[in-house]
């Protein structure tokens, strides 16, 4: 089995504001020639969280391309994260967690073409958890097809009205993003692997991604 996980979309706005990350790092008021350094860091820090975890904070959309999507059945009686080639077995895990929508799922011809896959023809499940799928319904023959999946993922729901804002992220997540920024913006010797380490024990109980291949 092969595929790739891509970006078609990032965030507009960020779970820590300049304002917060610059309170966290007590800077003076008057100092704001870092700022657009700090605002980089930031970024930075929100991807390596997710990165790290699988979780996504703010919305954003992704586009999973598989290849041999035999590899990816799973068993739906399982009570922990198994993967089988049974082709009795539906469902394949989307590997970016919490999910917000599916945008569009496409079956990928030898020669590229791509054609649209009914909404009827599959089924989101355990959107809000760690490890969200996706099976096919009864109608749905794709265990010889590649796939490519457009969805949205984070915390943050940046469509609805009123939307979602940054405070409904956790705040573990951006506890960690914190102690990132922190340690490579101040680059001490002595500290930095202290910050860094700090950050990851705080997102580790977070993490969800699935990392098989």
């Amino acid at each position: 089995m092969r595929w790739q996980l891509e970006l078609v979309s990032g965030p507009e706005i960020e779970p820590v504001t300049l304002a917060e990350m610059r309170r966290h790092l007590r800077m003076f008021e008057d100092v704001t020639d870092e700022d657009a350094d700090i605002t980089a860091l930031i970024t930075g820090a929100r991807e390596w969280v997710e990165d790290y975890t699988g979780r996504i904070l703010m919305d954003q959309t992704w586009r999973l391309s598989i290849d041999q999507t035999g590899d990816l059945w799973l068993d739906p009686a399982a009570t922990s994260v198994i993967v089988s080639d049974d082709p009795d077995s539906p469902g394949f895990y989307l590997r970016r967690s919490p999910i917000l929508a599916i945008v569009s799922v496409n079956t990928v011809d030898a020669d590229g073409a791509e054609t649209l896959v009914d909404t009827a023809d599959y089924e989101l499940r355990a959107a809000d958890s760690k490890f969200p799928f996706l099976v096919p319904t009864s109608t749905a023959t794709w265990r010889d097809a590649n796939l490519r999946i457009e969805f949205r993922a984070g915390f943050a729901d940046l469509t609805g009205s009123p939307q979602d804002d940054a405070g409904v992220v956790p705040e573990r997540f951006k506890q960690a993003m914190k102690l990132w920024v922190e340690a490579h913006y101040d680059r001490d010797e002595k500290m930095m692997q202290q910050l860094l380490d700090a950050a990851e024990n705080i997102a580790k109980r977070l993490k969800g991604q699935v990392g098989f291949a």
